[in-house]
């Protein structure tokens, strides 16, 4: 009886480290993603750049801007939605400490927001 109960306790405890790590790729892969959308928001962003202005039109580059400066802010609320979850997800699993689950991701989201700030207002 005993023994079924460890083992018991030692499956559950591995499947809740599984579901850990599931949670985790899940959120870098949002961070990968919203990564890629202000990489595109910054190019659209600054196509006249790389074209030349000539070659397309002041209401296409507005227009241009307008996507790439969207795309540049939907990165980070992206990050932000992902954090949400994943924190909402750990606090089911019942972690022990909240900064040691929730350090990385803090510090993946200050540099992201802060590279958007400083891209958007510089």
């Amino acid at each position: 009886m005993i023994k079924e109960q460890q083992e018991f306790h030692d499956t559950l405890s591995l499947a809740k480290e599984r579901t850990r790590l599931a949670n985790k790729r899940t959120f870098l892969a949002w961070i990968r993603t919203a990564l890629t959308f202000m990489t595109f928001g910054f190019l659209l962003e600054r196509v006249d750049s790389f074209l030349g202005s000539k070659s397309l039109s002041v209401e296409a580059l507005k227009e241009l801007g307008t996507l790439g400066l969207t795309s540049f802010v939907i990165g980070p609320l992206m990050v932000l939605a992902a954090g949400l979850q994943y924190y909402r997800l750990e606090k089911r699993l019942g972690f022990e400490s909240l900064f040691h689950y929730i350090l990385p991701e803090l510090i993946a989201f200050i540099a992201i927001v802060g590279v958007a700030l400083f891209m958007v207002f510089s």
